[in-house]
């Protein structure tokens, strides 16, 4: 996966999420593209490197892709994601451990997004200080589920912002449970 490079792995988690790191599932390229920004020539490019690697596979000559095993694999060993987690905070006023398996599995995507991805410094700045947040209140014994939805909110407002509309969906379904 190193010689593809950093697009192609961003697009592979797209994938995984979108599909919910099911085989079965079937997502537009473009549609994944389109979540990273991407115009549908490069969306394109990027799954065609991806199928060539037996990462993705075709399924409808129009543009319908999914998932292979091996690139569940791939997409489950570098985020640490958990197929068919549940994307819930639960209801507890202290956060249990449900709710801190979905909570790592989001923000992992966000910091990889970040990482890869070109953001405006001021727009940055505030989500790694809202990402930090979080990060104290998890170092509690007791971390609130409060203060960690209302944190939550901000993030997503920030990717929202950022155009990253995939991530900021996932949010609201993590803040809203």
């Amino acid at each position: 996966m190193d010689a593809i490079g950093s697009q192609a792995e961003t697009y592979l988690d797209e994938l995984f999420r979108q599909t919910e790191g099911k085989v079965d599932a079937q997502v537009s390229m473009f549609d994944i593209g389109a979540a990273m920004g991407l115009e549908k020539e490069a969306a394109r490019r990027v799954a065609e490197d991806l199928i060539a690697e037996g990462l993705v596979e075709i399924k409808t000559l129009s543009g319908g892709i999914g998932i292979t095993d091996q690139g569940i694999d791939l997409a489950q060993n570098r985020s640490g994601a958990v197929v068919g987690a549940s994307l819930s905070l639960g209801n507890s006023p202290v956060l249990e451990e449900q709710g801190r398996l979905a909570l790592d599995a989001v923000l992992n995507s966000i910091k990889n997004h970040l990482a890869r991805n070109p953001t405006a410094f001021s727009r940055l700045e505030e989500m790694v200080i809202d990402i930090k947040t979080i990060d104290v209140q998890l170092l509690s014994p007791h971390p609130k589920t409060e203060i960690i939805r209302a944190v939550l909110h901000s993030l997503a407002d920030g990717l929202t912002a950022a155009g990253v509309s995939a991530l900021a969906d996932d949010l609201e379904k993590l803040v809203s449970t």
